[in-house]
C-alpha cells in the first residue's frame, strides 16, 4: 500500500484514530525517502585515488598523522583550506581530519562552493589504522613496494606516517634520507627498454637518471649520494630457442605443446651409421651486469662483472666495493682495480646489502624450501641464522592435520645504526613487514594485521629489494 492509499483511508477514521493514522503517516514516509535524497545529491564526497591517503590533524604535511584512506575508498567533505588545497573530510568513526587535494590522489564531486572560504582547524586524533605493535624507538624512513614495478611507500620506522610515493621497482634510499632511487621498465619482456628515477622522500621532485637502459633493477647509493650502481641486461638470449644437439643441455629446458622437454631424433647417415640428436626448446637466459650512473648528470659507466650479476651492494665505508650476487654465490668487485672475488661460494645466497658501518651483509637465504634471513662478516665469515620457524609450531601444523612447513623470512633492511633489522614473513599467512634485532630477538610486526592486508605485499625470490631504511 502505498502513503497516498493511508492517507486516504485515514480520512474515513474517527477524529479519535485520526492523529495516530497521520503520525503512522509521517514514519512510513520518513523510512522510505533514501538517506542520500534527504542530504541532497549535491553533498560534496572525496574518493582516493592514490593506494593510500594520509589523514592528518591540519592542512599540510606537518601535522600529525591520524588516519589512513584507501584507494577507491569514500568520505564526507566537510571543509577545504585555499591555501594548501587540503579537503577536511569526515572518518568513519564520524571525527574528522585533513587529506592533500592533489588531483593524482583523489577526486572530489558535489557542490563545494560553501567551502571555499573554511578556515582550518586541527582535530584530535581519529586512531591510527597502521599501528606499530612492538617497541621501536629507531628513527629515519623505511621505503618499500608492495611488488616488483607496484606502489612505492615510506613510513616511520614507528609504524606511522604511511605514505604513498610513487611507483617503481626496488627502492633504496640516499645515505641523508632525502631521496629514494627506483627503477622502471617499459614491459615485463625479457630485454625490454627501462630508466633510473629519484624522487624526494615526501613524493615530491620525481625526475629521471638514466633513460633506455634494459631492465635496469637494484639501485645502490655510493656514500656521499653522488653515484648509483644499478644491474641491467647486457645481452643473451631474450626468446626460446629451439636446438637439437648430441649432447644433452645444461640449461634449464622449455616444454613443448606436449609437455615434452626432448624429442629424440634418429637418423642414418651417408655412410649408414646411426645418428642420433637431442632436440629441446632452451628458455630466454638474458646476461646481466653492474653499471655505476652519476645520480645527477645520468652519466655512465660498465663495471666489472659476472654473465650473471644480480643486486649490488655499495660498502658505506670503502667507496671502492661492491657486492653483488654472482655465478657461484656473493662476489666482491674492487671498482678502482677492476678485480673480483668469492665472498661465499653458496648459490644460495640473495640480495646482499651492507650493514651502515659496511663490517658486515644481510641476505636473503634460500634454506632448502624456503626463505631465512642471514647475517655474515663482509669477509663471508661468522654466518649467523637470524630467522627460524620454531619446532612448537611446526607440531603444531602437524597436530592440526597440516604438512610441517617453515615459514618464509627475506628481503633484511638494516636500520640507520645498525640495531635493528627489517624484513618480509609470510608467517601470518600474508607477507608482512617485521623488525627485529640486528641479533634476531624481539621479532615484531611493522604495522597492524589490517594495515598489512591492506598493502597486499608479494615476494618472489627474484633478488628484488622489498626494503630499504634511511636517515
Amino acid at each position: 500500500m502505498n502513503s497516498n492509499n493511508i492517507l486516504v483511508n485515514s480520512l474515513k477514521w474517527t477524529t479519535g484514530y485520526l492523529w495516530p493514522a497521520m503520525l503512522l503517516l509521517l514514519m512510513l514516509i520518513t523510512v522510505f525517502v533514501p538517506k542520500a535524497a534527504a542530504q541532497g545529491d549535491d553533498s560534496p564526497t572525496l574518493t582516493v585515488i592514490t593506494p593510500v591517503l594520509s589523514v592528518r590533524t591540519g592542512p599540510g604535511m606537518t601535522n600529525e598523522v591520524i588516519d589512513y584512506l584507501w584507494q577507491d575508498e569514500q568520505v564526507s567533505v566537510t571543509g577545504y583550506d585555499a591555501p594548501s588545497g587540503w579537503w577536511q573530510v569526515e572518518l568513519s568513526d564520524g571525527k574528522s581530519g585533513w587529506v592533500s587535494g592533489r588531483p593524482y590522489d583523489v577526486s572530489v564531486t558535489g557542490d563545494t562552493a560553501k567551502f571555499v572560504e573554511s578556515t582550518a582547524t586541527s582535530t584530535e586524533p581519529a586512531g591510527n589504522k597502521a599501528q606499530l605493535t612492538g617497541g621501536n624507538s629507531q628513527s629515519g624512513t623505511i621505503v618499500f613496494q608492495t611488488a616488483s614495478g607496484g606502489p612505492i611507500y615510506a613510513i616511520n620506522p614507528d609504524g606511522t606516517n604511511l605514505r604513498y610515493l610513487t611507483t617503481g621497482m626496488d627502492p633504496a634510499i640516499s645515505p641523508d634520507g632525502q631521496w629514494v632511487a627506483f627503477t622502471r621498465w617499459e614491459s615485463d619482456g625479457h630485454g625490454s627498454k627501462g630508466s633510473l628515477w629519484v624522487i624526494n622522500v615526501d613524493g615530491t621532485g620525481e625526475r629521471v637518471v638514466l633513460n633506455d637502459v634494459r631492465q635496469p633493477k637494484s639501485p645502490t647509493w655510493s656514500s656521499d649520494g653522488s653515484q648509483i650502481a644499478l644491474n641491467y641486461v647486457t645481452g643473451g638470449r631474450f626468446a626460446p630457442k629451439h636446438q637439437c644437439s648430441d649432447r644433452p643441455p645444461n640449461e634449464p629446458l622449455m616444454a613443448d605443446e606436449d609437455g615434452d622437454y626432448f624429442e629424440i631424433r634418429r637418423d642414418v647417415d651417408e655412410d649408414g651409421k646411426m645418428k642420433m640428436e637431442i632436440c629441446y626448446i632452451l628458455l630466454p637466459r638474458p646476461y646481466w651486469g653492474l653499471q655505476m650512473v652519476n645520480a645527477t648528470t645520468g652519466e655512465f659507466q660498465d663495471l666489472a662483472s659476472d654473465k650473471f650479476s644480480y643486486a649490488p651492494t655499495w660498502n658505506p665505508v670503502n667507496e671502492w666495493q661492491l657486492v653483488y650476487n654472482g655465478e657461484q654465490g656473493l662476489v666482491s668487485l674492487d671498482m678502482n682495480q677492476d678485480t673480483r672475488w668469492l665472498v661465499t661460494e653458496d648459490f644460495n645466497d640473495y640480495a646482499p646489502v651492507f650493514s651502515p658501518d659496511g663490517s658486515k651483509i644481510a641476505v636473503s637465504y634460500w634454506q632448502n624450501d624456503h626463505w631465512e634471513v642471514h647475517v655474515m662478516n663482509a669477509d663471508g665469515s661468522g654466518r649467523q641464522r637470524l630467522t627460524e620457524t620454531s619446532i612448537i609450531t611446526l607440531v603444531e601444523q602437524q597436530l592440526q592435520g597440516e604438512q610441517p612447513h617453515s615459514f618464509n623470512n627475506a628481503a633484511p633492511a638494516w636500520s640507520p645504526d645498525g640495531t635493528q633489522i627489517a624484513f618480509l614473513t609470510d608467517r601470518t599467512g600474508q607477507w608482512e613487514i617485521l623488525v627485529m634485532n640486528a641479533d634476531g630477538s624481539n621479532q615484531h610486526p611493522l604495522l597492524d594485521s589490517a594495515a598489512q592486508a591492506q598493502l597486499g605485499l608479494q615476494y618472489h625470490g627474484v633478488n628484488e629489494r622489498m626494503l630499504s631504511w634511511g636517515p
